[in-house]
C-alpha cells in the first residue's frame, strides 16, 4: 500500500514538474531587459510595459492557436510584444481601454513576395481585441461578433510594426473596438474595427463573483502582482 502511494506521489510530482517547465522558463526570462525595437521610445513615453501574464500566456503549454502554435514557434516572429499601461486600475479606468502590440514577422509567415500573410494579421488584431475587451468588461470572456480590416499599405516581413488598439464604447454586452497598424515612419498601414460580445454561459454569475472580489484588497493586490 505504502509502495503504491509512493509511486503515485512520484508520478504526480513528475507530472507537475514537467507541466511547470514553460512557466519556470517565463519566470527566468521575466527580468530580462525588454527587446529593442523601433517603437521603444513611444512605449516608454506612454508608460506601457508587457505584463507578466502575457509572458505566461506566451510560454503556456495550452493549445491556444496564437500563443502556443505561433509565438512559441521561433520561426514565426523576430519580435512579438504586447503592452498595457502600467499601474492599471482593475476596477474602473480608461487605462484598461488601450493596448499596443509591436511585432516583426519572419519570412516563414509571408504570403506573396515579402508581404506578411493577411490571415496572420487578422489573427493578431482579433486576439488583441479579445484581450482588450476581456479587460474592459472586468474579466468576463468575450467572443468576436464582427471584425473588419482595411489595409492601406503592404506590411512586410523583417520590419517593426505597431498595432494600437482601443475601445470606442461599451453598450450592455457589446464592446466596440478599433485599431490602427503603423510602420516605423508612423504611416498608417491598416485599420480595423470590431464588435465583441460577452458570452452568455455563466457570464452574469462570473461578473458577480468578480465584482465581489474586486472589493477586496487581496484581489486587487493579487491582480497587480500577476499583471506586473
Amino acid at each position: 500500500m505504502q509502495k503504491s502511494i509512493a509511486l503515485c506521489a512520484a508520478w504526480v510530482c513528475g507530472y507537475m514538474i514537467n507541466s511547470s517547465q514553460p512557466y519556470l522558463k517565463m519566470l527566468q526570462n521575466s527580468n530580462q531587459d525588454d527587446e529593442s525595437h523601433s517603437f521603444q521610445e513611444f512605449i516608454q513615453k506612454q508608460n506601457y510595459s508587457q505584463p507578466k501574464i502575457i509572458d505566461l500566456l506566451h510560454n503556456s503549454p495550452d493549445r491556444h492557436f496564437l500563443h502556443n502554435m505561433i509565438i512559441q514557434n521561433e520561426k514565426a516572429f523576430n519580435l512579438f510584444k504586447v503592452y498595457l499601461p502600467k499601474d492599471v486600475d482593475i476596477q474602473s479606468s480608461d487605462n484598461n481601454h488601450h493596448l499596443h502590440i509591436v511585432f516583426n514577422a519572419a519570412d516563414e509567415v509571408r504570403g506573396n513576395n515579402n508581404d506578411v500573410h493577411s490571415g496572420l494579421l487578422a489573427t493578431l488584431i482579433d486576439n488583441a481585441f479579445g484581450q482588450l475587451s476581456f479587460l474592459t468588461t472586468g474579466f468576463i470572456p468575450t467572443a468576436t461578433a464582427n471584425l473588419q480590416l482595411n489595409f492601406n499599405q503592404t506590411i512586410h516581413t523583417n520590419k517593426d510594426y505597431l498595432i494600437s488598439c482601443e475601445v470606442e464604447k461599451v453598450q450592455g454586452r457589446k464592446v466596440f473596438l478599433k485599431a490602427k497598424v503603423y510602420d516605423n515612419q508612423n504611416n498608417i498601414c491598416g485599420e480595423a474595427t470590431a464588435l465583441f460580445i460577452t458570452v452568455n454561459w455563466g457570464g452574469k454569475q462570473w461578473k458577480q463573483v468578480i465584482d465581489t472580489l474586486q472589493n477586496t484588497k487581496f484581489f486587487n493586490e493579487g491582480i497587480q502582482r500577476i499583471l506586473y
